[in-house]
C-alpha cells in the first residue's frame, strides 16, 4: 500500500508539494505551479489553510532518499523568449512552444493578466534551469 508522506528531499516550505509529487508520480513543480495559480484565484486564504493542514497531518517520509521515476519540469535553455518556462512546458509537453505560448496567451485574457503573470514569474523561481 502507498503512503502519501511529505518529502524530506524535494522541498521547499514544507514538502506537501514533493509528497503529493511523489504519491501522484508527477514532477513536484506541477503541483507548486498548480497551486500558486489556484492560491490566486481563491484568493490565497483558502489553499494556505488547506496547506497549512496538510503539512500538519502528514508525516514526515523516511529518512533514506528515494530516487522516483518520473519525467522532470525544467526551464528550457534553447527556446527561452523571457525566461524559458513555456519552453520547458513545451519540452516536457513533447509540442512545439509556440502552441504553449499560445495557450498561456489565451489564458491570460480569459482569466485577466494578473494570476498569469504572477504565476509565471513564481515558476521562473521555482522551476530549475536544465542542466547540461
Amino acid at each position: 500500500m502507498r503512503r502519501l508522506y511529505r518529502d524530506r528531499w524535494d522541498k521547499k516550505i514544507g514538502g506537501v508539494c514533493g509528497g503529493l509529487g511523489q504519491f501522484l508520480g508527477i514532477d513536484p513543480t506541477v503541483i507548486r505551479l498548480l497551486l500558486v495559480f489556484f492560491c490566486i484565484f481563491t484568493a490565497v486564504l483558502p489553499l494556505l489553510i488547506a496547506y497549512i493542514v496538510a503539512w500538519i497531518l502528514m508525516p514526515l517520509g523516511p529518512a533514506n532518499y528515494i530516487q522516483y521515476d518520473y519525467k522532470r519540469l525544467y526551464r528550457s535553455l534553447e527556446g527561452r523568449k523571457i525566461a524559458g518556462v513555456c519552453a520547458g512546458v513545451a519540452e516536457a509537453l513533447s509540442v512545439d512552444p509556440t502552441i504553449v505560448r499560445i495557450v498561456a496567451l489565451v489564458a491570460m485574457v480569459l482569466t485577466g493578466f494578473f494570476p498569469m503573470i504572477i504565476t509565471y514569474i513564481v515558476g521562473a523561481m521555482i522551476i530549475p534551469e536544465k542542466p547540461l
